[in-house]
């Protein structure tokens, strides 16, 4: 939406959002970019500095889990929306962070969720994939089933507008790249 404020949890680097620019600027939107990993949001600042969007887009080390978090924000307007770009898999308690994020939203803001989601069980990569940070320092998180977002969404306190395939990206059988998009409140 022209002139929304998005917050954007788990900006990381912030490379994704630097690459839709255009999208950005056009649309005059303003970015509250939070992660909790001091060298992400280093980096991000230098990636959004380099593109020349620090007009357009902030970054903090803040955790959406942290306590102060809503004031860190005190006294600005709340968001329009909220994105998890691929972090919602990386949050130890998805609920209780989808939770904070529609707390800071204005009335009939959405979040809006961007994640590669596994089609069916895979036990044996729910096993590996939290012990690579062991080897790599990489978090790469855990595995969610596609299945899993609504009733995620639903603890929430927020509903399912939208489900559907990242255009493009992966959907295979194991695997799906897929854009979610949450509403306040229940269905209805």
């Amino acid at each position: 939406t022209p002139d929304s404020r998005v917050l954007d949890i788990g900006i990381g680097t912030a490379s994704a959002l630097v690459r839709n620019q255009e999208l950005v600027l056009g649309r005059r939107v303003t970015v509250v970019g939070i992660d909790p990993e001091r060298e992400y949001v280093t980096k991000a600042a230098r990636v959004v500095a380099a593109a020349g969007l620090a007009d357009a887009i902030k970054v903090h080390c803040l955790s959406i889990y942290e306590p102060g978090l809503r004031s860190a924000f005190a006294g600005k307007a709340k968001f329009d929306d909220a994105y998890f770009s691929g972090s919602l898999a990386l949050l130890r308690d998805p609920v209780a962070a989808l939770r904070c994020a529609a707390t800071m939203l204005k009335p009939g803001g959405r979040v809006y969720v961007t994640q590669c989601f596994h089609n069916r069980p895979a036990p044996l990569t729910a096993r590996l994939k939290p012990m690579l940070r062991r080897f790599t320092s990489i978090d790469f998180g855990r595995v969610v089933l596609a299945a899993e977002i609504a009733e995620i969404a639903e603890r929430a306190g927020l509903h399912v507008i939208e489900d559907a395939p990242v255009p493009g990206s992966i959907d295979t059988r194991w695997q799906t790249a897929r854009l979610v998009v949450l509403g306040q409140g229940s269905k209805g």
